[in-house]
């Protein structure tokens, strides 16, 4: 029997991802920063043990959609409402700074405007996947910077429409009106169900659909993945629609079936995300432009921060509740990659500019949880900041 090179990488994926697994929790770390750093190994530019690239990414993006699928049945709506003002407003106002800031930052190099606008639509867009997995395992969902740090999120995955529609129009690209039409009735009328649902305790789930473990583990994946794809079809995020579905789900008191059954699929899911940031990184282009993308990150890191550190601020919030929360935002998202691709191809990026953004994203994502940290101590120490 000859030995199938797919189980052969297969095993070494998992051997490789299990070891730096080991070494980042023995050292402190989040879990994902070892899945981003054997993307990077597995990678096209060091070991190739994985070529595909395109087909992992795309399965990976499923982990993002089961991530918020599981938010949604363990966030607490009446806290999220609480804190709209918040998330609304404080999001706004972080893209609005983001834009005029990049406009600012390309006038003085004299390149287009139009180019200032994307960066800006860019970096404002926090990770999704990082955010939420720090949050879940730290058990801080529930705490007020969570609660802020997640509704900024949904308000920014709600931002791509748009972004992407400005970003079409810059590029001369044709907007069509049916399109814009499903987008506004079709988000309404999913947030009109929803809340209707929620109001009448959910849905009700017939038992002869959860008679096996089989059964519920399909019938949990079909919630999740049918919620996305019905509001990505929409032309919203699909995360979006996930997140819905769990929150139904959870006021249908349906989310302690679905939690015992999918969660090793989610990890798993979870996983491939992960290591498909770390595929992106070109090491090569990396090595050779090292103290610009250096540079690029630590900026973004400091801007994003402290943006979002002062909207907070100005929003009520203490000194220690806003760095910590602008801390976990610091980092350019996963929804990026998207908006970069975007503009590439409506001729807004050049592609050394398009590889230098998406290596930027990628190194914001890897070493986010330690700026997290590092955000957190600075929070702790005693007489920084002036008392609230």
């Amino acid at each position: 029997m000859h030995l199938d090179p797919m189980m052969m990488n297969i095993t070494i994926v998992l051997s490789v991802a299990l070891a730096f697994a080991y070494l980042t929790v023995r050292m402190g770390l989040p879990i994902v920063v070892a899945y981003i750093v054997s993307g990077i190994m597995l990678g096209p530019t060091v070991m190739g043990v994985i070529s595909d690239q395109d087909t992992v990414t795309r399965i990976g993006e499923i982990g993002v959609v089961m991530l918020l699928f599981f938010v949604g049945m363990e966030v607490s709506i009446p806290n999220l409402m609480k804190r709209w003002k918040v998330a609304l407003i404080g999001t706004l106002v972080q893209i609005a700074v983001s834009v005029a800031a990049c406009i600012a930052l390309v006038w003085l190099f004299h390149l287009p405007t139009s180019l200032g606008i994307l960066f800006g639509f860019v970096i404002s867009l926090s990770s999704t996947a990082v955010v939420l997995k720090e949050l879940q395992d730290s058990g801080e969902m529930d705490e007020p910077f969570g609660q802020n740090a997640i509704g900024v999120l949904l308000v920014q995955d709600m931002a791509i429409v748009p972004m992407m529609i400005v970003i079409s129009l810059m590029g001369d690209s044709a907007v069509q009106t049916i399109d814009l039409i499903k987008q506004i009735g079709g988000g309404i009328a999913i947030l009109a169900l929803v809340f209707y649902l929620m109001k009448t305790d959910g849905v009700n789930i017939p038992g002869f659909l959860k008679g096996s473990i089989e059964k519920r583990v399909l019938l949990g994946l079909l919630l999740c993945l049918g919620a996305a794809t019905l509001t990505s079809w929409l032309g919203l995020s699909p995360g979006l629609g996930a997140f819905l579905a769990g929150m139904v789900l959870a006021s249908s008191n349906q989310a302690d079936w679905i939690h015992e059954h999918l969660e090793s699929v989610y990890v798993i899911f979870v996983m491939i995300f992960f290591l498909s940031v770390g595929m992106m990184v070109n090491v090569d282009y990396l090595m050779s432009h090292l103290l610009l993308v250096s540079g690029a990150t630590m900026a973004v890191f400091l801007f994003n921060s402290g943006v979002n550190v002062f909207v907070m601020r100005a929003l009520g919030e203490s000194w220690k509740m806003a760095l910590i929360t602008g801390g976990l935002l610091s980092q350019i998202g996963e929804f990026s990659f998207l908006l970069a691709t975007v503009g590439a191809f409506a001729g807004l990026l050049s592609p050394q500019l398009h590889e230098l953004t998406i290596i930027v994203i990628a190194m914001t994502l890897l070493f986010s949880p330690v700026w997290n940290m590092m955000t957190r101590q600075l929070a702790k120490q005693e007489g920084v900041f002036p008392q609230d």
